[in-house]
């Protein structure tokens, strides 16, 4: 068992979602210098990015669920869509344009519930 006290619910998904969007942009410029090298095609962007975002959203529940003692559920899959809405910010910010629309949406609940799915089996690994 843990023996650090617990964090707030809030707290614990803002710090998991901000770690998870800094491991985001640093996977984002990784697979950018690959790209540059040639060693993966264009082709391979759209798989590439779905997998950094599921990889980073549940990096961002196990964080958050490690830190919360109830309701691992919720907080895991709550970090999971803030990870997805704060990385959706920074690059809007980067590119200079905000559009947010159906793929944005589909996104967040492609996180929540892989934050969720972080969360179920955190719940039975305890």
């Amino acid at each position: 068992m843990d023996k650090r006290t617990p964090e707030s619910g809030i707290r614990a998904v803002l710090k998991a979602a901000l770690i998870a969007c800094a491991a985001s942009v640093l996977l984002v410029v990784a697979f950018a210098f690959v790209l540059q090298k040639q060693w993966l095609g264009v082709d391979s962007v759209n798989y590439i990015n779905t997998g950094i975002k599921f990889v980073c959203a549940a990096a961002a529940a196990l964080i958050a669920a490690r830190s919360v003692k109830s309701r691992t559920l919720l907080w895991s899959s709550a970090a999971g869509g803030a990870y997805m809405l704060i990385t959706f910010l920074v690059f809007s910010l980067l590119s200079g344009s905000f559009r947010p629309g159906l793929s944005t949406l589909t996104d967040i609940a492609m996180c929540m519930l892989g934050g969720a799915v972080v969360g179920m089996i955190r719940n039975l690994v305890k």
